[in-house]
């Protein structure tokens, strides 16, 4: 199964995983971002309904950085965030020589897992993810994903957010055929444009331009707001689809 190490090479995708490659941060979500990042996810939702035969999952992820002030240290700021967001007790770890603070949770139906990892004394990183199986729970998310960026704002972190979405389709075409497919939908109904590719015997990826979606990452000089990937599954040889906002950062 191939990983989203394999386009590594386009340059963005480490940085996307960092967090360290999104836009201006601010720690307010105004009324507009919201509304615009609600929009934003129906639109992946949308081409999910259009573009896959069998959903897989959709993952909503809020990462960023959190710096502490003096007053309040990581293990106090990542529990207060969990009780904001109503989610079960902090549990303290340690992982790679680092402190992390985690919540794994449940709420509508939707997966929930929170990640704060001290980094250093008043220097932390914070991943909020959220995970929808079927189309039912999808409608869930638009809700959640605006409350918990917003918590998260709230609480000092300089969160921003991705999605991907991902499903199997029934036909036996190619993944260069499928992908085709995909990419005509997308420059017919989003006026995407193409930008980076990556293609091996198994996989394709392509990244795009989309004006209407205000995510975006840095790629060079160029801006990247889309990534589609198809994979052949090596198991049941169908294809499988990866859909991601404005990069996959999940196993494709």
């Amino acid at each position: 199964m191939r990983t989203v190490a394999k386009w590594v090479c386009l340059g963005v995708i480490g940085t996307a995983v960092l967090g360290l490659m999104f836009g201006v941060f601010w720690n307010k979500i105004t009324t507009a971002e919201a509304k615009a990042n609600q929009n934003e996810l129906g639109t992946l939702l949308d081409l999910g309904h259009r573009m896959v035969d069998q959903p897989l999952q959709v993952v909503v992820k809020w990462q960023g950085s959190w710096e502490g002030s003096g007053t309040e240290g990581a293990e106090a700021a990542a529990r207060k965030l969990g009780r904001s967001l109503q989610l079960a007790p902090v549990q303290a770890l340690t992982e790679h020589g680092h402190v992390t603070y985690r919540v794994i949770d449940e709420k509508n139906d939707i997966n929930i897992r929170l990640n704060w990892q001290e980094i250093s004394r008043n220097h932390s990183y914070v991943v909020m993810q959220l995970e929808a199986g079927s189309p039912q729970q999808w409608d869930k998310l638009s809700d959640l994903q605006e409350q918990y960026g917003k918590k998260m704002r709230d609480a000092g972190i300089k969160a921003e957010w991705n999605a991907s979405l991902q499903g199997m389709v029934n036909d036996s075409a190619s993944v260069v055929d499928t992908m085709n497919r995909i990419e005509g939908n997308l420059i017919d109904t989003l006026n995407a444009t193409p930008q980076d590719t990556y293609e091996d015997a198994t996989t394709v990826s392509n990244s795009y331009q989309v004006p209407s979606l205000t995510s975006r990452v840095r790629s060079g000089g160029d801006w990247l707001s889309m990534q589609v990937a198809v994979h052949e599954d090596s198991l049941s040889g169908s294809n499988r689809v990866t859909i991601g906002l404005p990069v996959i950062t999940i196993e494709y």
